[in-house]
Order: C-alpha cells, then structure tokens, then sequence
C-alpha cells in the first residue's frame, strides 16, 4: 500500500463508498444551502436596485422640476417686461432687471426688426440690422417663447460656462392684432444658476447629477473633463436621448466604471437630469450579505462533512470488516469470523456471513475427505491403467514385430507368385490356352490384391505407431496430380469413364511429403474410377481457398449415404456398394486421413445421395507454398 503512487490511491479513495458517502451528505447541505442563499441574494440585489432606481428617479425628477421652474419664473418675468411704446431711455430702465437676474445681456426687437441692446455695464445700444425675419424671433412669436441652443461663449477660458438665449413674444392686445407684429423680449443667461442647483443636489456619499441638453452636451456636470467634450457619448446619455423622457439602467461613467443612471426631462428645453451612483457603492451591502452568506455556507459545509465523516465511518468500518473476512476466508482461512456487536441491517449482514462461513467450512472438510477419497481411487486406477498400457505397449510392439515379419514372410513367396505368373502370362516359356490364361488372370489380380492389402496394413500400422516420418519438400502439386491422372488412366478408359484435371493457376508448388500425397490421390482417384459407371467421369482439381490449398477428387457414381459419411474413414469399414463389389479393404479412406492429418489438413466428402460425391482434403497455408512463379 505504501509503494502505489499518491495519484493512484488518492484515486483508489475516491472511488471508495467513503469518499461517495461524504459527497452525498456535502451535497445533501450545500445544495439547498446554496440555492437558498441565491435566491436571497439575488431577491436582496433586485430590492436593493429597484429601490435606489426608485431613490434616483425622484432625484432626478425633482431637479428636473426645479430647472422647470427657474425657467418658468424667468419667462413669466420676461413677459412682464414689455416695451411696447416705450422710449429708448424707458426701455433700458425696462430691461435692467433682466440684467440682475443671471443674465449677460438683455435686448429687445421691436415689430419692425429693431434690436435695443442692454449689457451688464449699463450701456444701451441699437444693432444694425433688421431681425424681423430671425429664426428665432420667429419661433419665439409664433410659440410665445424660443429656448435657444446651449453654447459655450469662453471656450478657452472657461471651458465650463455655459450660456443659452431666451426670448419671449409681448402680450398682444386688442390694438395689436392690427399691427404687423409684436415685439420679442429675450436675454442671454448665464446657466451658472443652473450648475449651482445641480451641484447642490447630491445623493448620499457617493451619488452625484449631471445635466445634458437634448443633443447631449453637457451642462453641469461634477467633473471638469466633460466639458471637455462636444457631447457625452455614454451609454446612458444615447438611450436616454432616443427613449422616453424618464427611465434606468446600467451604465458607464467617465472613468468607465459601472454606474447605476437614472434620468428625467426638463419639459420646457427637452434636458436630461441624470442621477448615478457607481454600482460599487450602491451594492456595498448586499456584498456584505454575499460575504456573511459565503461564511454561513462555509460553516454548514464544515459541520455537514464533518457529520458525513462520522457517518461513513459508521457505516463503512464494518463493511470494511466484513470485506476482510471474506477475503480471508476466499483465501483458505474458513475459521475466519466477523467480530460485530450491531444490532442493525450490517449486524445481520454479519450474522449471515458467520453462518455461510461455517457451512462453507464444513463443506470444504466435506469436499476434502471426498477428494481424498477420489484421489485413492484415481491413483488405483492409474495404477491399473498404467499396468494396462504397458500390457498395451507390449501387445503393440508384438503386432508390429508380426506385421515386419508377416511382410516379410508373406510379400517373398507373393512376389514369386506374381512374377511366375506374369513371365507365364507373358508366354515366355510356351504358348498358353485360354482356360490357362484366363487362370494366370485371377492369379495376377488376387496376388496384386494381396500385396495391395499387405501394404495398407503395414502403412495404417506404422502410422497408428508413430512410425511414419513425413520427408517434407517443395514439390509441384500439379505433376504430382498429373501422375495420380496417369497412373488410373487406363483402368478408367476400360470402364469407360473420362478423366479430367484442372488445376488452379495460383496453385502449383507445394511443401509436404509428396509420395505421401501422391499416395492419397492415387487412393482417392482408384476409389472415383472404380465407383463410377461406365459414361461417368471423374474430374481432379486444386484451388486456393481462405489460405488453405484445396485438392478436390468429383465423381458421377451412386454417392454416398448420409450415415456412412464419416464412417467409411475407419479402418475396415466401406458402403453397401463396395461390399457388394468386393472390391477394396476398407483401409484405403482410412489411411488418407491419418497422411492428411499429419499434413495437418482435413479431408471430408460431400456427397447427395444418388448424385455422385466429391473428396476434398487440404494443405494449410503453413505448409503449402502457393503460385510457384
């Protein structure tokens, strides 16, 4: 245990049921404990949102309505400052006042163009030029009062001053409506009035408001960079400009830090009133709630993986135990038992395995007496056995000393007999009559099937003994077949059966033993010839087939019967067919199987009854070497 890697048995733990015992009971506590916590923090942030949204908006709407009403004072003082019929002296005590009211300068047009203009250093003058047809003068008769656009008159000097032109049309009478026009009185304001009232609206510690005109230039605004700037190109600022004239939502300030912006309209000149607080300071408390949640999680982790531990180790130990035990009793100590003192499942969990313990122990003590005794049987009969085998050695050793001089003793006068009869057949020594001739016939055949019988024999025995050593070679399966062909030729012309050969092109050389082969092929093909009626044939062909060399002997005779298709490979055995042709000795079939097995093939036959058959025996790919070329 201490020589696995640490990765390995940090690994082994947590696939242990410890390890999946404490992840259940941690995440028994902190699921819900999380989940409750998000949804209070974030039910306390929407709250927390909403309501300084709420806070901000009434800000905003309340300096909006105080600019509103500046503006509506200035006018209605404006109103009343008609100078209708008034004298170029009368006039400038008219104007005057405008002047002590945040005004730069104070001017009056009259229905002819005329403009009578007041500065702040108590001159009055008259302006060259006609303003009849001014835009704003226009604007300001046909609404009875014209707002001007925002400018800035020291751009240099004070980047931060702002002004704006104010004209108001004279209250028309009955006598007026005959005249070509009223008179316009207006004055230039100096808007420092305006950023006063907005920097004295402030919003707690850290909030703070701004004003911008309808194209988002600002007005007063409580850092000096803004006016550095044409118009305000804030998040807020754009969709306050395009959307309804109040609203929220999250923005950015100059310093591009996250703000929470609210906003109102100043009716009258279509201004924004903005009021913003960073979301840093406005979310300060429910930080502090994330913070006192995150330790109250903490806390309830502590305390629930502590109690899982405790858990696990209850419920794990003993299963531990009983692990224990029932290794050791898997391993041979079957006296092996579970020291639990529980009154639960795992104390009768226990109890059950001590009772299958002891019934295992007593069948093990049963099974061993049984294998012993089985062991003294089986030793006794291996003893007999073995006293068999040596029986059956020596019985074998005496067949095959019989067969050798059998063979011997049998296949020297045979042979005599075969050759006299040939050299009489021969008609060597004298002419012969038919009667005689016909008798040398019958010699010739039964000695030849003597011999032929005396040769399978002793083959079949010398392979059943392990005697027969294959002579392996590269050897051409094509001539070996071809000879096979020619050498059963005649005796198929004489039974008028045709004989064909087709070999495969991709088959040729061969490695095995090829008298043996030729053995097996002359064997297959003397059974095709001597089966088949006259008119039939036998075809002989080779071919490559899933890595095996396949040599296939086809006959057109009666066939071969289900039953006897396996049989007629034993020794001794044959069909109906060749029982009644008397013909063969049944060790034929025999002893090609055991020549093709220690060639490590198959040899098998197929054959639907009455329809011919078809022996095909095969060389493995180990041993055949394939296309010659």
């Amino acid at each position: 245990m201490g020589d696995r890697p640490v990765s390995e048995r940090v690994a082994r733990w947590l696939s242990s049921l410890s390890a999946k015992y404490i992840a259940a009971f941690a995440l028994l506590v902190a699921v819900p404990v999380i989940c409750t916590s998000v949804y209070l923090l974030y039910s306390s942030y929407q709250d927390n949102k909403h309501a300084l949204a709420r806070l901000q908006q009434e800000k905003a709407k309340s300096v909006a309505v105080m600019i509103d009403q500046y503006f509506a004072d200035l006018t209605k003082r404006m109103t009343a400052s008609s100078g209708k019929y008034l004298s170029f002296t009368a006039l400038g005590a008219v104007l005057q006042p405008l002047l002590d009211d945040n005004a730069t300068d104070a001017f009056y047009i009259d229905n002819t163009g005329r403009k009578t203009l007041a500065s702040a250093g108590g001159g009055l003058t008259v302006v060259k030029g006609s303003f009849v047809h001014d835009r704003s003068v226009e604007q300001a008769r046909a609404a009875g009062v014209y707002f001007g656009p925002v400018f800035a008159p020291r751009l240099l000097s004070n980047p931060g001053a702002r002004s704006m032109e104010v004209m108001v049309a004279d209250r028309k009478d009955a006598a007026a409506l005959e005249t070509a026009g009223d008179g316009v009185v207006g004055a230039t304001i100096d808007l420092r009035v305006i950023q006063d009232l907005v920097r004295q609206a402030r919003l707690g510690t850290s909030g703070y408001v701004y004003v911008v005109d309808a194209r988002g230039v600002p007005i007063a605004h409580p850092n000096a960079s803004a006016f550095t700037q044409g118009s305000l190109a804030l998040p807020q600022v754009t969709k306050a400009l395009a959307l309804s004239s109040t609203g929220s939502t999250v923005g950015r300030n100059l310093r591009g830090e996250k703000v929470l912006s609210t906003w109102a309209t100043v009716a009258p000149v279509g201004w924004k009133v903005f009021v913003e607080e960073p979301e840093s300071a406005a979310f300060a408390p429910v930080r502090g709630k994330i913070w006192r949640a995150a330790l109250l999680l903490a806390a309830f982790l502590t305390v629930g993986v502590g109690l899982s531990v405790l858990l696990a180790r209850r419920l794990v130990r003993p299963i531990k135990q009983m692990r224990t035990a029932a290794a050791r009793i898997g391993a041979g100590a079957y006296d092996e038992r579970i020291e639990l003192d529980r009154r639960d499942e795992l104390g009768g969990l226990a109890d059950e395995l001590n009772g299958m313990a002891a019934r295992l122990q007593a069948s093990v003590r049963g099974l061993e007496q049984s294998v012993e005794d089985r062991t003294q049987q089986l030793q006794h009969a291996l003893a007999e056995l073995s006293q068999k085998g040596r029986q059956l050695e020596v019985a074998s050793r005496h067949k095959s000393e019989f067969l050798a001089n059998m063979s011997h003793e049998l296949r020297t006068p045979l042979n005599a007999i075969i050759g006299f009869s040939q050299v009489l057949r021969q008609r060597l020594f004298g002419e012969i009559n038919a009667k005689q001739e016909e008798y040398l016939d019958d010699i010739l055949a039964s000695g030849n099937h003597l011999l032929e019988l005396i040769n399978d024999v002793l083959d079949l025995s010398k392979v059943e003994a392990g005697q027969v050593e294959l002579d392996v070679a590269t050897f051409s399966l094509r001539e070996a077949l071809e000879r096979g062909v020619v050498m059963v030729r005649e005796r198929a012309t004489r039974n008028g059966v045709r004989l064909s050969l087709e070999v495969a092109a991709d088959v040729d050389l061969v490695d095995g033993d090829e008298r043996r082969i030729r053995q097996v092929v002359f064997n297959l093909l003397s059974n095709a010839v001597k089966f088949t009626p006259r008119g039939g044939s036998v075809v002989v062909a080779s071919a490559r087939e899933n890595g095996e060399v396949l040599v296939s002997v086809t006959d057109t005779g009666p066939g071969i019967a289900p039953d006897d298709r396996e049989r007629i490979f034993e020794e001794f055995q044959q069909t109906d067919v060749g029982v009644r042709q008397r013909e063969g000795t049944g060790l034929g079939l025999a002893l090609s199987k055991r020549l093709v097995e220690l060639h490590r093939g198959r040899i098998w036959v197929e054959s639907p009854s009455g329809h011919g058959s078809r022996f095909v025996f095969t060389l493995p790919i180990e041993k055949a070497g394939g296309n010659g070329g």
